[in-house]
């Protein structure tokens, strides 16, 4: 069942997000030399379900809210060197959405949980998921423009070699009157570079290339502003790109040997290959702090897939460093850090029992200056 397959899909991609507050990931200058650092952050987040339990019966745990439920996921994870105004890293970088309505999961529930609903309802199903992934060496450097209390910019460059990509749209009604009428039908465009079908005549090719900037501001002693524009300007270019194109209907419920509904659904589709140029949605993120003494206090907000990500933070300096603390205002989620000169961990979760949180993110870097 596709609407199903669909939801999947995302979720067993592994795509996830970074969580550190922008001070923490912007690129920083090494004044004195080189530095070697390294990176792997990880964010997921879900309206409706820990992703965790997406391929369980969705039993528990699972309270899509009204409208449109979207689940965020994203990977990067870096490797690289620096001095002073210069840097360079390998890159590697997954990211995906998906929006789903309401309907549309209440319906995937109920294929899954092996029945028919207990009285006559009609499912609106609606779906997008894209979704993509790349590995490339990134260049970049920061420009001064005056003094101290002047902002600073850092504008880098990356290119990806063999990117993946994989964009689906799903879209359809079903409709039950009682065990033995019901009807179904939904169409779906799914062009996925990692498809291979049947008497497929070519190997897909990619490449692809994104530019990032980010701005630092420190205005005085108290205040600083943060700006970050990643995938500023970005292009991915596929050959021979498999896309699937179907149409489903069926007016029959039958059931299998598991006691699965089994919808025998008329399908007619076509499976081609095609040259395809896309740009991926960029993110912007912006930053205030303000420092007093050992005590910084920020609000930062993050758009994202189309998705506004507040955040709310305060951090303490310390002989043993510094200690973060954040309140994520869309999804209700706490995150708590801790960072030296050498490394950082940080973690952020919306509840403590892990195997139920909707929100879970994890970061860890190590830098050494030499």
């Amino acid at each position: 069942m596709f609407s199903s397959r669909l939801i999947f899909s995302l979720f067993c991609a592994s795509l996830t997000q970074q969580v550190y507050a922008l001070d923490v990931l912007a690129p920083q200058k090494s004044d004195e030399g080189w530095q070697v650092f390294s990176s792997i952050d990880l964010w997921e987040a879900s309206d409706f379900m820990p992703t965790r339990k997406i391929e369980g019966d969705w039993n528990t745990d699972f309270s899509p809210k009204d409208g449109q439920n979207v689940s965020l996921r994203r990977l990067r994870a870096e490797l690289g060197v620096s001095y002073k105004e210069w840097r360079l890293n390998l890159e590697a970088r997954q990211e995906g959405m998906l929006k789903a309505s309401a309907s549309t999961l209440a319906f995937v529930k109920e294929y899954k949980q092996a029945g028919l609903p207990q009285q006559a309802v009609n499912y609106q199903l609606d779906a997008q998921l894209e979704s993509w992934s790349g590995f490339g060496l990134r260049a970049g450097r920061w420009f001064a423009f005056g003094g101290e209390y002047q902002p600073r910019f850092f504008a880098s460059a990356v290119y990806y070699m063999n990117p993946q990509y994989r964009v689906t749209q799903a879209t359809g009604a079903a409709s039950y009157i009682d065990n033995q009428h019901y009807s179904f039908s939904a169409t779906e465009l799914d062009v996925n570079s990692r498809y291979q079908y049947l008497f497929q005549q070519f190997e897909p090719e990619a490449r692809g290339y994104s530019s990032s900037l980010a701005m630092d501001w420190q205005v005085n002693p108290a205040w600083r502003v943060q700006y970050q524009l990643e995938d500023a300007y970005n292009r991915f270019a596929w050959k021979n790109l498999p896309e699937l194109q179907q149409s489903l209907s069926s007016a029959v419920v039958q059931y299998d040997s598991k006691g699965y509904l089994n919808y025998q659904p008329l399908l007619q589709g076509v499976n081609r290959q095609r040259t395809r140029s896309v740009s991926v949605p960029q993110t912007h993120t912006a930053r205030l702090a303000y420092q007093n003494q050992q005590w910084e206090f920020a609000a930062q907000v993050r758009h994202f897939y189309g998705v506004n990500l507040p955040e709310l933070s305060v951090a303490n300096h310390s002989a043993y460093g510094r200690f973060d603390a954040s309140f994520d205002t869309r999804y209700k989620s706490v995150g708590i850090g801790w960072s030296n000169q050498f490394v950082g961990v940080y973690l952020q979760t919306d509840n403590l029992n892990l195997s139920s949180a909707k929100i879970l993110g994890l970061g860890v870097q190590a830098h050494y200056q030499f």
